[in-house]
């Protein structure tokens, strides 16, 4: 059972330094920020266009038990909820009270996509990156390259030397295995609901052949008119989609299956027109961490070598 739980315990809390959370965060929330911010138009064209909710969120009916609709569904309401938003982005993204200002930001970009899906149109391609988003409220991302922890080293007057923790890991470590269970479920479904049959070209054509004229896409128009490479992409897709988490239980192959995602995520976009930005940004994060583990673990080896070699000349 201690084996069990030091293993545990060395994959969610290794001491590691908080630098890679921080880049994280200022990265994905300057993203969020700038890019996929949900638009406040589409959430008032909803609020003037219908007079119910069809299909109310649980986050939305959580505040409507608090807080009357008629108060909280409002042109006013949002647009205070909008900048305030906003206003908590741009804290956390310089790190200024950053578990307060991560999860205020993660909250409002919730309640604004809760209610976009409260009119029985669900998608999922903002999910893991909003959970991220909450995550860094409960995690150290401000411990580093953050106007908190510039403070904090004048308060006790200290060089910058963050300190390493034993909790800057587990939420990168999170959003890897939420991908990983996206990828397998979306795989999954293919076949579920496909079978072998998805595998077999025809689907991946159809697919392909009618988002690409939708959307006017040329490359997705010649990729539709060769067979030969949508039957080798079906179960190239397949292959990844299922086999994603092997990139968690093996960490030596995540450098090839991040890459690969990062591959098939411009490719999904390029030929159907498909934008799961969100994710192509979560895949090139956690391909720079686990680069950057390789790094920081190779220099480790060759100081421990170095050492070693002096140590018997002395």
């Amino acid at each position: 059972m201690k084996w069990w739980i030091d293993r545990w315990n060395s994959y969610w809390f290794p001491q590691s330094t908080p630098i890679p959370l921080s880049i994280f965060r200022i990265v994905a929330v300057g993203a969020q920020l700038l890019f996929f911010l949900p638009s406040i138009d589409t959430n008032l064209n909803l609020l003037e266009k219908n007079e119910t909710l069809l299909s109310p969120q649980f986050l939305i009916v959580a505040i409507t038990a608090i807080i009357p609709e008629q108060l909280f569904l409002t042109p006013t309401t949002f647009a205070i909820i909008r900048w305030i938003t906003i206003f908590a982005g741009v804290t956390c993204l310089i790190g200024f009270w950053t578990r307060a200002s991560a999860f205020i930001f993660a909250l409002g970009n919730w309640i604004f996509i809760a209610h976009r899906y409260s009119y029985a149109d669900i998608h999922h391609p903002e999910a893991v990156f909003c959970i991220f988003l909450m995550l860094l409220a409960f995690s150290p991302s401000g411990a580093a390259l953050s106007v908190d922890s510039l403070l904090n080293r004048r308060r006790i007057n200290a060089v910058f030397s963050p300190e390493e923790l034993d909790t800057a890991v587990w939420p990168i470590r999170f959003v890897h295995i939420l991908l990983a269970l996206t990828y397998f479920s979306t795989g999954a479904s293919k076949l579920i609901y496909g079978g072998l049959q998805w595998i077999n070209g025809n689907t991946l054509q159809q697919y392909i052949l009618t988002n690409a004229v939708r959307k006017d896409l040329e490359l997705g128009i010649w990729m539709a008119q060769q067979p030969t490479l949508c039957r080798l992409l079906s179960v190239y897709t397949i292959v990844f989609e299922l086999f994603f988490f092997v990139s968690v239980v093996m960490p030596s192959t995540a450098r090839y299956v991040l890459l690969s995602g990062i591959v098939f995520q411009i490719g999904l976009y390029a030929v159907s027109g498909h934008p799961f930005f969100e994710h192509l940004v979560l895949l090139i994060l956690l391909f720079g961490f686990f680069e950057a583990e390789r790094g920081r673990l190779w220099l480790k080896k060759k100081n421990r070598i170095i050492s070693m070699a002096a140590a018997k000349v002395g």
